[in-house]
């Protein structure tokens, strides 16, 4: 009767083989606890009847608009954005794309739904923070070719300074120290900026030391995103032409 002998090679793929599915056993849980939050799931914006309610995105005619919600640890470390459940590290560019792109997907999804209110991008499958970027680009793609089946115009370039001044005098507040140009608004209150400035602006060159990304507008202004060492995300006037709103106008995220 033969024995069956097992040499020390084979025994070592053995234990290698039994390790790797067992990581992988662990990985296919890690995945279902991640997919019970949907980061493109919307939600009724704060400030509307059942604000910050999860929604289905459709709605009677009384519903407003839809934004998409985002899973934000109370405390997560400057550098760090969640992404499908996951905080990833970003760098400045990166952050500033992530918001340019959510703004301008929220603002176009958001015109579609207002003349079409059961319309909803189709999801995309994605990963990690270039993946995250990709998502929002896709839904802006795809809001804008549903604005132009319904025969509705993208929304029109406004100077920079229409959505920096409420009559006439600037937006947010000055800290006690800060530059009269320098300026702190709420996190929903930049949101809502982003989503009225960053339609159809398109990213271009910047410094290489600038800690972020600029973008070009329609109108030819141009406008930086960046991550400010004390002040967290900011808003940057890059170039325009206004005596009030020129170069180096500061927007800080509270």
């Amino acid at each position: 009767m033969n024995g069956f002998r097992c040499s020390r090679q084979d025994w070592l793929q053995a234990r290698h083989a039994l390790a790797a599915a067992q990581l992988e056993v662990r990985l296919l849980r890690i995945e279902r606890l991640c997919k019970r939050y949907d980061p493109n799931q919307p939600r009724v914006p704060a400030g509307s009847s059942g604000g910050g309610r999860w929604t289905g995105g459709g709605g009677g005619s009384g519903t407003p608009r839809t934004e998409y919600a985002q899973l934000r640890p109370r405390k997560l470390p400057s550098g760090y954005r969640v992404i499908g459940g996951r905080a990833h590290p970003v760098t400045p560019a990166q952050e500033a794309r992530l918001d340019v792109t959510a703004a301008q997907a929220r603002a176009l999804v958001g015109a579609v739904q207002q003349r079409d209110p059961s319309w909803k991008p189709r999801p995309s499958l994605y990963e990690g923070v270039e993946g995250q970027i990709l998502a929002n680009q896709s839904e802006a793609q795809q809001a804008t070719a549903r604005l132009r089946e319904l025969g509705a115009q993208e929304r029109s370039s406004r100077p920079m300074q229409d959505y920096l001044l409420s009559d006439g005098k600037p937006i947010g507040s000055r800290n006690r120290r800060a530059r009269t140009d320098v300026r702190t608004i709420s996190k929903s209150e930049f949101d809502e900026l982003l989503e009225s400035i960053s339609p159809g602006a398109q990213l271009i060159s910047s410094p290489q030391a600038y800690q972020g990304n600029w973008f070009r507008r329609t109108d030819g202004s141009i406008f930086g995103i960046r991550r400010s060492e004390h002040n967290g995300i900011t808003f940057e006037v890059i170039e325009n032409k206004h005596p009030q709103i020129g170069p180096g106008y500061k927007v800080h995220k509270r």
